[in-house]
């Protein structure tokens, strides 16, 4: 039966009710209230029966309707109006219950009041209805893409300690000019030992055996960031370890400028001229972000760019040395050097990561205690193979 024709049957069957009840509304008259009620009610439910049973099918078919309808993209208006039209004849139909309240009367369509539509603001309750769609793994911020470690030499150790031997001072520059039955120039060395001990660097976290069994992709979020971040630390140990650091050994950089207009570019040039005064070849510079970008943006007295570096492998290059931006350095400082030449780092273990329910309480807690160690040396052969010094510093000087 399509709506036409449902429509047509529920408006005979108004007119048909209204009939048999204003017929048995004379006939109950002449008999008592009570008397009236009761008879009415066996003879009403007896005759209403059958048609109710139809107003159970044609609900059916209202809700098979009006699922269609609300399917039906662009008939917002039609939605409305069989939604609320079930509502309403499903409310007539509880009126059967107290027979006095049908005579006379008829159902009303054209004044049934429009509802809102079915949405996912107002349609769903507090619980999750659509599941939501999770991406594998644990998002988290990037680390550096270079460190100290790939700029020097690399190797390792059975020891905790290493040691060599460096050359404190000599006279080989008494070498001259010999005459014939003259006594030979003589010249002599210093030399030392240097010991740079191992060091253990290391970072621990506890989590519950829950968090490592339900949270997808922990496992390795851990193997994969706890790493990371031990190698930054490396790379500041590295750089500004109290005794045995690059920056803590480097040679400070001397101005032989002496002009007045200075840019970034002069005061890091001059750093790779002052490595090459002593026979050592600079293989690269280290800068922080920030100075990186301000040596790009190096303008004239024009406002135009500046560009005396040339692009090798997409990597600004000064005087043919390239430029590394990292944030193991402090912004407003520089680091020119031969570091292959100039230091070593020796692993004595390399990155470890270990997991166990063993420490403390872990074990009556449901714990894990995961960690991440290393052990390393850092040995600076040669001092002046690295120069370091501010940018501040140095365009004073530049300027004076």
């Amino acid at each position: 039966m399509d709506e036409k024709e449902l429509k047509k049957a529920l408006s005979e069957f108004g007119d048909e009710l209204d009939k048999k009840l204003e017929a048995r509304s004379k006939d109950l008259a002449a008999i008592t209230e009570k008397e009236a009620h009761a008879a009415a009610k066996a003879e009403i439910k007896a005759e209403l029966e059958p048609e109710l049973k139809k107003f159970v099918k044609m609900q059916e078919q209202l809700d098979a309707i009006e699922t269609k309808m609300q399917r039906a993209a662009g008939k917002a208006a039609g939605r409305n109006f069989w939604a609320n039209f079930k509502e309403d004849f499903s409310n007539k139909l509880k009126e059967v219950k107290n027979p006095k309240n049908l005579i006379g009367k008829s159902f009303d369509y054209e004044n049934i009041s429009l509802k809102e539509d079915m949405t996912q603001a107002n349609s769903f309750e507090s619980t999750i209805v659509v599941p939501v769609q999770y991406q594998p793994g644990i998002v988290y911020d990037p680390d550096r893409t270079e460190h100290i470690r790939d700029f020097i030499s690399q190797g390792t150790t059975n020891s905790n300690m290493v040691s060599f031997i460096q050359e404190y001072a000599n006279t080989w520059t008494n070498a001259d000019v010999t005459t014939e039955g003259s006594e030979l120039k003589q010249g002599d060395v210093d030399l030392k030992r240097v010991d740079a001990a191992v060091i253990k660097l290391s970072v621990y976290g506890i989590l519950s055996e829950e968090m490592m069994e339900d949270v997808d992709g922990l496992t390795s979020y851990l193997m994969a960031r706890l790493p990371s971040k031990l190698r930054n630390e490396e790379d500041d140990q590295i750089l500004n370890h109290g005794t045995y650091g690059i920056l803590t050994k480097a040679t400070a950089y001397s101005d032989a400028l002496a002009d007045a207009d200075i840019s970034y570019y002069d005061i890091l040039a001059d750093a790779i001229r002052q490595i090459r005064d002593d026979e050592y070849q600079a293989t690269a510079i280290l800068l922080h972000p920030q100075d990186y970008t301000n040596l790009i943006l190096t303008k004239d007295d024009n406002g135009q760019y500046v560009t005396p570096y040339a692009f090798m492998n997409g990597r600004i290059t000064v005087v043919g040395v390239p430029v590394y931006q990292t944030t193991a350095m402090t912004a407003g400082t520089f680091l020119v050097g031969d570091f292959k030449l100039g230091a070593q780092v020796f692993d004595r273990r390399q990155i470890s990561i270990e997991f166990t329910n063993t420490n403390e309480d872990n074990f009556v807690k449901d714990m894990v205690t995961v960690r991440c160690t290393e052990r390393i040396a850092i040995c600076v052969y040669r001092a002046k193979c690295f120069i370091d010094g501010t940018f501040a510093a140095a365009m004073a000087n530049g300027s004076a």
